[in-house]
């Protein structure tokens, strides 16, 4: 699977770089890779999951505050739901993405690919229980990521705040990942 290129009103920040690297791929981007295409292939008729509209810049910022994982002023939607939030004081970057895959099967198989791809490149992921159906935390680039599953929905968190060291924002994370689920449709 290719990185996908995505946060076009944030193109020239550093961001996008460990983002880019924790989240390994968007479930939106169609290439000519087999795995993306059969994951693009994947994606349910439904309307996509629009993170801004489910996690307001407010909600998210207090739930960063928190659990010390930096702050959030503002939000920028971005390709097929995803949502980015930022805040220039605390050199917070965010991604948040969740895409309703067209069966429970292609989202098990969606994380599969995503632990394999990690495996790949060195990282391990760490096992996330009592988080939907199935999730893991790994550290990357400067950023703590979250990939989830919870039935058909398979879904990405990552969070950078400056130089701290990815772990230990790994409690905001995992905050952020139960309101996402508890708010999905």
């Amino acid at each position: 699977m290719k990185q996908m290129k995505f946060l076009p009103r944030m193109a020239g920040l550093a961001v996008a770089g460990s983002l880019l690297a924790l989240a390994g791929c968007s479930s939106r981007e169609p290439t000519a890779d087999a795995g993306r295409s059969s994951h693009a292939a994947a994606i349910a008729d439904a309307p996509p999951v629009d993170a801004c509209v489910l996690m307001p810049v407010a909600n998210v910022a207090a739930i960063l505050q928190a659990n010390d994982g930096g702050s959030a002023k503002t939000q920028y939607a971005s390709i097929g739901g995803m949502c980015s939030y930022r805040d220039s004081d605390t050199d917070t970057k965010l991604l948040i993405d969740f895409t309703r895959l067209k069966s429970v099967e292609a989202a098990e198989a969606a994380m599969a690919n995503e632990r394999k791809m990690f495996h790949e490149r060195g990282i391990e992921p760490t096992p996330v229980t009592g988080l939907g159906d199935e999730a893991f935390a790994a550290e990357a680039e400067g950023s703590e990521g979250l990939k989830i599953r919870v039935g058909a929905y398979e879904g990405q968190i990552n969070l950078s705040v400056g130089e701290r060291p990815p772990v230990s924002l790994r409690p905001a994370v995992l905050a952020l990942g139960k309101q996402v689920l508890a708010r999905l449709p």
